[in-house]
């Protein structure tokens, strides 16, 4: 099972005047499908990985290309790969799709860095992180 899969529905306070979903809703909804990935793959929410492991993940580079406009009402199903994991420093795929369409509408490719949020410095990525985002892997 390599990718993980949401979907969630384009809502009304997502949309521009245009009617299409404004581009900054695209990247709190790559963030939404990263957080219930976490809880779907490791077991635990991806709150308590912040708050009482003390770990965060942090995004110092992301890329998008936006191919087709998504409107309040549809369904965007958002599907998350991994394509690289370092030692402190990750890469994603993220991919979004109108419905039941194949091709994506949107594609971003992001790095996060696996921070101590108390410190803000680089970590390691733990064992048990690194799994998960192994299982994740698309090459």
């Amino acid at each position: 099972m390599p990718a993980f899969e949401t979907s969630i529905p384009v809502r009304f306070g997502h949309v521009d005047y245009a009617g299409i979903m404004y581009y900054p809703r695209f990247f709190d909804n790559f963030h939404a499908v990263f957080e219930d990935m976490f809880g779907a793959r490791l077991g635990v929410p991806y709150m308590s990985i912040l708050k009482d492991r003390r770990i965060g993940f942090p995004t110092v580079k992301i890329e998008t290309e936006f191919r087709r406009p998504f409107r309040f009402g549809e369904p965007m199903r958002l599907r998350l790969t991994c394509t690289r994991v370092g030692r402190s420093s990750i890469d994603f795929h993220y991919r979004g799709f109108n419905g039941a369409e194949t091709e994506p509408s949107v594609e971003a490719r992001s790095t996060v860095v696996t921070v101590n949020l108390d410190t803000l410095a680089a970590i390691e990525t733990p064992p048990d992180i690194r799994a998960v985002l192994r299982d994740l892997h698309e090459t």
